[in-house]
Order: C-alpha cells, then sequence, then structure tokens
C-alpha cells in the first residue's frame, strides 16, 4: 500500500501553539536568504517517549513575486507507522479516516493545528507506494534480489543508476525523480540507521525483528515518487488525475497499479535468461540451498561441484572414468547415490516459483500483516 507521503500546505491553513512552556521545540531556522527560508520542527523529548511515531515537519517561505512570499508547510510520515509503529503491517483504503486522525493528533502535540479536512485536502508532494512479499518454500529474499539483479534496469526505466547494497541484501535504481527498491525487509531491521533502507526504525519495529527473522523471508519493492512532476506524469499514463489530494494517492488500487506497471515493466522480455537452472557455480549452488532448506554449507558445496562435474564430463560414465583410479566401487555407488538425491531435490525445485509468488502477491494484493498473517 502507502508507505512514505510528503503532504504540502499553505501556512495560512495552519494554527501555531506556543508550547515551549510543555517542553515542546519551536520552529528552528534552517537556512535563509533574502528570497528563501527553512525551517524544522521536532517532537519534544517527552513525545519520542511515549512511543508513538511523529511526522517530520519543514516550513518553507520563498518569494514568488517582487514582494510576496509563499509559505508552506510539508509533512513527511510514513503511514502505516502512524498506526502500527511499523511498515511491515501494511494499510486498507477503510483506515484512511483513521491515518487522518493520527496525523492530525501527531501535529497537534507538535504544536501545529490542521483541520481534518485541510489534512485530506492537503496537496502531494512525493509518494512512497510498497508491498511486502512473504516468499515461501525456501526462497529466500537475497536470492531473489540476486535473479532481478540479472536484469538492466537502467534500460527499463529513465533510472540514471543501478546498484547492489549492504551485501547484495538490497537492490536500488533511480533518478533524481523516482526510484526502485527491492530488499530484504527482515535483514533491514537489523541493520543501524546508517546502513539501512528504512532510516525511521521505531523501537517497536526493531523489536519485531528476532521473531520474524526465524519463520519469515520477505521482500519488500518500493516505488519511490520523490518529485511531483514525475508523480502527476505516471498518474496521467496509468489513467489517474494528477495533482492529487491525500484522500486521491491513499487508495490500494494506485499503489497495486502503479507497483505492478514497474515489475511488469522490469520482467517484459527478461522471463527466458533469469529462469531455470544456470550452469553457473554460484547460481547452482543457490539452488541447492533452496532445494535442500537443512543442508550443510560444506555438503552444499560438495554437491555443488558434483553436479557441475558431471555436466563437464557429460555425465556419469565418464565422471567414473575419471575417477576409476581413486574410487573403489563403494564410493562410486555413494557418489552416484548422491547424484540421484541430488537430482531428485533439484526435480522437486521449480525454478519460476520465487517469480510466481511475487507475481500472485501483487494480484492478490492482500495486507500483510505480522501478526495472524
Amino acid at each position: 500500500m502507502i508507505d512514505t507521503i510528503i503532504l504540502s500546505i499553505p501556512r495560512e491553513k495552519a494554527v501555531m501553539l506556543d508550547l515551549t512552556a510543555s517542553g515542546v521545540p519551536p520552529w528552528n531556522l534552517q537556512a535563509r536568504t533574502r528570497a528563501y527560508e527553512k525551517l524544522i520542527k521536532n517532537p519534544s523529548p517527552r513525545d519520542l517517549q511515549s512511543g508513538l511515531y511523529f511526522p517530520r515537519l519543514t516550513g518553507y517561505r520563498r518569494k514568488n513575486g517582487k514582494f510576496t512570499f509563499e509559505t508552506r508547510i510539508k509533512i513527511e510520515f510514513s503511514a502505516p507507522k502512524l498506526l502500527y509503529q511499523n511498515n511491515l503491517d501494511e494499510l486498507t483504503d477503510s483506515q484512511f479516516e483513521e491515518i487522518v486522525e493520527a496525523l492530525r493528533d501527531r501535529l497537534y502535540r507538535m504544536g501545529v493545528v490542521v483541520s481534518i479536512q485541510d489534512i485530506k485536502d492537503a496537496s502531494v508532494a512525493a509518494v512512497h507506494y510498497s508491498k511486502n512479499i512473504e516468499l515461501q518454500n525456501g526462497y529466500t529474499a537475497q536470492y531473489v534480489i540476486n535473479e532481478l539483479g540479472k536484469i538492466n534496469l537502467n534500460k527499463r526505466f529513465d533510472l540514471t543508476r543501478a546498484r547492489y547494497m549492504n551485501d547484495g541484501q538490497s537492490l536500488c535504481a533511480y533518478a533524481q525523480s523516482h526510484s526502485l527498491v527491492i530488499y530484504d525487509k527482515i535483514a533491514d531491521l537489523a541493520r543501524g540507521k546508517k546502513r539501512s533502507i528504512d532510516k525511521e526504525q521505531t523501537t517497536y519495529q526493531l523489536e519485531l525483528f528476532k521473531p520474524l527473522s526465524k519463520t519469515k523471508e520477505i521482500l519488500r519493492m518500493e516505488v519511490r515518487l520523490s518529485q511531483k512532476q514525475k508523480m502527476n506524469s505516471l498518474f496521467k499514463k496509468l489513467g489517474f488525475n494528477d495533482n492529487p489530494t491525500f484522500r486521491e494517492v491513499f487508495e490500494v488500487r494506485k499503489s497495486k497499479t502503479i507497483l505492478s506497471y514497474y515489475w511488469n515493466t522490469m520482467m517484459s522480455g527478461n522471463m527466458n535468461i533469469l529462469f531455470g537452472y544456470s550452469i553457473a557455480a554460484k547460481d547452482l549452488l543457490r539452488q541447492i540451498l533452496v532445494a535442500d532448506k537443512t543442508i550443510k554449507a560444506k555438503e552444499a558445496i560438495y554437491q555443488t561441484g558434483l553436479v557441475l562435474a558431471m555436466r563437464e564430463a557429460n555425465g556419469m560414465r565418464e565422471l567414473r572414468s575419471i575417477l576409476a583410479k581413486r574410487a573403489t566401487d563403494r564410493t562410486w555407488y555413494r557418489i552416484a547415490t548422491n547424484a540421484k538425491e541430488i537430482g531428485i531435490a533439484l526435480a522437486n525445485l521449480k525454478p519460476r516459483e520465487w517469480y510466481e509468488q511475487i507475481k500472485q502477491t501483487l494480484e492478490d494484493y492482500r495486507p500483510f500483516r505480522t501478526v495472524d498473517n
């Protein structure tokens, strides 16, 4: 569904309360020129200790004429964190009113009063749509990311760069106006703020890591529309109205359509080169690890070498002749038995299954839940 969003409202639609006596910090000036001012406002230490999630507020004052200025407030926040203190649990359309009320409450605690209607009608400066995809049958997020890394993403979108991050646990393709980020969500929870994709880890979200790390493999896909011009052009292309309000972007249908568009565009023309049993040693090793969830590292290396040797030797007969002087009949029959077992395990592994799992999740688009999922 929707994750991070940046709303923009005119200054005159907000009432500023002086709560410094209650420990609420004032607005802090960050930059100033003759034509521009930037201020930020942070939650109080007491608010942070409450365990609640708070938005980031930025005030802008820009000269838009010889004698006139435009003053706006930008409100940046993760919508699911407002309700769940984490962004693994996903939202539905029916929760919009609850999100608006939670945001109004957090703003009030920070000394900024904005009406419910003005929040609903607020202009959207940027939006991130996301989906948590729980992988099944032994597939890991890192395995899928490695497969997706074979695609030349730069040619699929108007993206300037694509790169792996965090030891191959995330794949990022981005331009200034938009980006596509696919990463191992559970592994990201274990990383520090400087290295994680999600820079706003809540205490509750970090506490989710330990139980989930033992039971879940979650691939997270995010489409980040970071500039309004790009958001508008994409909305028009997909049949949506441009210049959307908060109410208009908060819609499962839009999230599903946009993520599916990026996924389908990325995958188009890559079916044959991405899937199937690769002869590359590292890919074969990954497939053996997926096929047998209990296999030890040393045994996995042995099986990989055996399969590659069989391929290079054009079958078992030539391989046996190569080993004839070093292997007794008993040793050879054990190797042959191992080869048969490997074949059965790989035969049960469906090379396209991870792709089908992602495709089905994007089609069904059911909200992911960390509890009773």
